[in-house]
């Protein structure tokens, strides 16, 4: 039971509200020097990637089977070594194509811009596993993958590839299609 009265309570809400409104921040709207900044950080970051196909080229993948090998040995999560000693090292060949087709697709997103959103999405969910992995492996600076995990995140969150990317000229397109097309509207989250 409550001795205030309802007067009393509503100009409590009222005052409530106000300091809310108050206390909540303007929307950060990126300029377009910002965009273009961001525009080549994310070409090269996609440099990064596609550097790093060269070392562990198909069809032996020798370059990666070490990094592998080193994972299985060094990964901080209980049961992963379990899963890359029993599963991904037998099937090396198919895990090599894999990731040399998945750093592929990242580059290729990032250096052009195009599906840039997927790209970073992609490239965090394989920095992460790297991280899991190598992180705490003799010789690696385990700084090295959590900004890589960090860079990726960012070009998933923040649409880079509408400038200077492919992405500029697929967004318009399908965010006019997306009100009709649910395939559009997904597609038009990556871009």
């Amino acid at each position: 039971m409550s001795i205030l009265s309802s007067a009393q309570k509503q100009g409590r809400k009222n005052t409530v509200l106000q300091e809310t409104e108050n206390t909540i921040a303007a929307p950060v709207v990126l300029g377009e020097r910002s965009l273009i900044a961001f525009a080549v950080v994310r070409v090269f970051f996609g440099y990064l990637w596609f550097q790093q196909l060269f070392w562990k080229l198909p069809p032996n993948f020798v370059g990666l089977h070490s990094y592998v090998v080193n994972e299985g040995k060094y990964t901080f999560i209980p049961g992963y070594s379990f899963i890359i000693q029993h599963v991904f090292l037998p099937n090396f060949i198919l895990l090599g194509a894999g990731t040399w087709i998945a750093e592929l697709i990242v580059a290729l997103c990032l250096l052009f811009g195009i599906f840039s959103r997927f790209g970073g999405l992609l490239a965090t969910i394989l920095a992460i596993q790297l991280y899991v992995g190598l992180a705490v492996a003799p010789g690696e600076w385990y700084w090295t993958y959590g900004m890589i995990v960090l860079l990726g995140a960012i070009f998933t969150i923040i649409p880079a590839g509408r400038r200077w990317g492919v992405d500029q000229l697929l967004a318009p397109r399908l965010q006019a299609r997306s009100n009709n097309n649910r395939f559009s509207r997904f597609l038009s989250w990556f871009v």
